[in-house]
């Protein structure tokens, strides 16, 4: 008997059923609602608008000795802004502390002393992070790439919206956990798997739709509160400094990235992260069949991971590169900071690079083995 071309039936009812979920739609509107949070939050703390943007009057200014020296006058001997009217030299406070280091006197600090104390604290993680001579040359030729001085563009909105992004993966976690734990588990639960079977689409067909509905509802929503929190923060606090070199945020980075080009990475890493995420969860619950264990490992699996690795030293140089390509820890603004690189056929990727590849590679490996997975448990079911 020929099959019936009902896939795009199967997988309608399989998105509904997820949608019908309480818990995910719980899920996902307080996802939604955190989307307006972080927008108003994470990047302006209780600042007002108006305030904000005298903290953009440096904008533009080249960060050299006369910049320097107008910081040094405007600040205590500890960087602190005492008057009000300078408020636009707290930001470039954090810069220079990052380099300087906290707790110490600036009295003495010139434009001269930062570059350098600059390149020696890169130097110093070349070494930490047991770069090979290859990879320091390829870091010291992005170097001369960076046009310098370094032209000051105020951080405080790029910066609250790259953290506001890398958030997202976590709440992701938990939605796609709580959404898409019971996608295979129900049927077994309920026990209605024999009359699945017993269908004429009940094997290849009623998988691959268990799976596109699932990607689509982790993709969808993903990018359904990436749109919001960005619109909101357009709207509300504008996109001011994204045109800025990403070495005035993040002063050690020799990526030659302005903030946008970072947000940007940041986005396509979060979606593609999520995708990851929502194809591990539908495995494990292909394979287990059991909601409650399934949101269980996606969640105990994934903060074990991270805090695998964080704790995996250094000089195990392979596998702490594997390890920092996990979701929890590449999907960060810091990524700026990663020197470790990726030799592939004779050339060299960044960490970011590779991980983008390696969710979408990851997740079309688990696809195909939960497929056989799912064929074997119907074999073994009948």
């Amino acid at each position: 008997m020929k099959k019936n071309g009902c896939f795009g039936a199967l997988y309608k009812f399989e998105l509904i059923k997820i949608l019908k979920n309480k818990v995910a739609v719980i899920a996902f509107l307080i996802f939604f609602v955190f989307g307006f949070v972080q927008g108003e939050f994470e990047v302006s703390g209780n600042i007002e608008p108006e305030i904000l943007k005298q903290y953009m009057n440096l904008d533009g200014r080249i960060l050299d000795g006369e910049l320097i020296e107008e910081w040094v006058e405007a600040t205590d001997e500890y960087g602190n802004v005492p008057d009000d009217g300078n408020i636009a030299y707290e930001s470039l406070t954090i810069w220079i502390k990052d380099i300087a280091g906290y707790g110490i006197v600036l009295d003495n600090v010139t434009a001269d002393w930062l570059y350098e104390e600059r390149l020696r604290i890169i130097d110093e993680a070349y070494t930490d992070s047991y770069l090979d001579e290859e990879e320091i040359a390829y870091w010291k030729s992005q170097e001369e790439i960076l046009d310098k001085p370094f032209v000051w563009k105020d951080s405080y909105i790029s910066f609250g919206v790259q953290n506001g992004i890398s958030n997202t993966i976590i709440i992701m976690l938990l939605v796609i956990a709580v959404s898409l734990s019971t996608v295979f588990s129900t049927e077994t639960q309920r026990k209605t798997d024999p009359m699945i079977r017993a269908s004429i689409n009940g094997e290849r067909e009623t998988y691959f739709a268990k799976i596109l509905a699932g990607s689509t509802f982790s993709i969808v929503t993903v990018l359904l509160y990436l749109t919001v929190f960005v619109s909101y923060v357009s709207i509300k606090w504008g996109f001011d400094g994204m045109d800025a070199l990403e070495t005035v945020i993040y002063p050690f980075t020799q990526m030659n990235l302005t903030a946008g080009q970072t947000t940007l990475i940041l986005l396509v890493l979060t979606v593609l992260g999520s995708f990851l995420l929502s194809t591990v969860t539908m495995f494990v619950s292909c394979v287990l069949r059991n909601g409650m264990g399934t949101m269980g490992i996606i969640v105990g699996g994934y903060f074990g991971l991270f805090a695998l690795g964080t704790s995996i030293p250094m000089h195990m140089k392979t596998l702490s590169k594997i390890c920092c390509l996990f979701p929890a820890l590449q999907i960060s603004p810091r990524l700026v900071y990663e020197f470790r690189l990726f030799k592939i056929a004779g050339h060299y990727f960044r960490s970011y690079q590779v991980a983008g590849a390696s969710y979408v590679a990851v997740a079309l490996i688990l696809i195909i083995f939960g497929y056989i997975r799912y064929k074997r448990y119907e074999i073994k079911s009948n």
